[in-house]
């Protein structure tokens, strides 16, 4: 069976290099300069793309060169008043609302006696 198809296959390749008036070191040419064409092609636009990349050095050194702008300080606002954290009853209801709906549990069975603010720097800590 291999027999016959390899020998199929020849005829073919010979039919096709009769019909199209070509001999077949014409077609091995072709093929070689196909081959040649596209490799040339891959190289150039890697060596294109190396030089854009090593192109980006150079825009981060020109950045650095350029002198800031220095910008006008703005008037300082005056300090805003904190407010009183203890007298917001509408945050404590809230607050006690959502406990009361995780827990399950009906909202008048506990109290809330006191809220603070835990006093950390870094968020992340407790992540």
């Amino acid at each position: 069976m291999k027999k016959v198809l390899s020998a199929l296959l020849m005829v073919m390749v010979i039919i096709s290099c009769t019909a199209c008036g070509q001999d077949m070191g014409s077609i091995m040419q072709n093929a070689a300069m196909n081959t040649l064409m596209g490799m040339g092609t891959v190289f150039f636009v890697l060596v294109l793309i190396s030089i854009i990349i090593y192109g980006f050095s150079f825009i981060g050194k020109m950045q650095n060169k350029v002198p800031a702008k220095e910008e006008k300080p703005e008037p300082a606002l005056p300090a805003e008043e904190e407010e009183e954290l203890c007298d917001d009853l509408e945050l404590v209801a809230v607050i006690a609302a959502a406990i009361a709906a995780y827990e399950d549990v009906p909202a008048d069975s506990f109290v809330v006696r006191s809220i603070r603010r835990k006093k950390t720097a870094d968020r992340w800590k407790n992540a």
